[in-house]
């Protein structure tokens, strides 16, 4: 007995709308990626693959795994935000586009978190690192006297705060640190 409001696909038909559907996708996915690049002519800082920041405060991680029910675009961005100091609020997370420098953009066996824990630290501690030391340059004070919390950079002796945004174009003409600090 079949329902009323069902509807009967052939094979060929139901490999038709699949195959759209799949192409569809796909065809988002390039399409979210390319408006994050500059689309509103604001300046945006990009220490690594994995993140930018904007001048807006938008901090934008790139996530090469999908997310498949996992919470992965949860997990790995929060890694990433932590280590950061980034604001979440202002955190936006997006699907990165298949690019071999992510290595294996693969999703499954429960390894993402496993796999991509200690480079998304780093990713972090990297950006992280590079605002502190734009904020100390611009108050001409030490490095040392610097740090971040909640998506600024505060100098512990003045209270001085400057935004992420705000010290993104500074931070993106210093080279990339060789040595980072992790948090504890």
């Amino acid at each position: 007995m079949t329902n009323q409001n069902q509807t009967l696909l052939s094979r060929r038909d139901f490999i038709k709308l699949s195959t759209g559907s799949t192409a569809a996708l796909m065809l988002g996915l390039s399409l979210t990626r390319c408006e994050i690049k500059g689309a509103t002519g604001e300046f945006q800082f990009d220490p690594n693959i994995y993140v930018s920041i904007a001048s807006d405060d938008t901090v934008t991680i790139i996530m090469p795994r999908s997310e498949m029910g996992q919470k992965i675009f949860t997990a790995l961005p929060m890694i990433l935000a932590e280590e950061l100091e980034a604001d979440w609020a202002k955190v936006k997370v997006v699907q990165g586009d298949f690019n071999p420098v992510f290595g294996s953009q693969t999703t499954g066996g429960s390894a993402s978190v496993r796999t991509h824990y200690d480079r998304l630290r780093e990713a972090g501690a990297t950006a992280r690192t590079m605002l502190e030391k734009a904020a100390a340059i611009k108050w001409g004070v030490s490095v040392d006297e610097c740090y971040a919390s909640e998506g600024a950079v505060y100098h512990r002796k003045s209270a001085k705060k400057l935004s992420f945004g705000k010290l993104a174009e500074s931070a993106a003409s210093l080279s990339i640190p060789e040595a980072i600090r992790l948090k504890d």
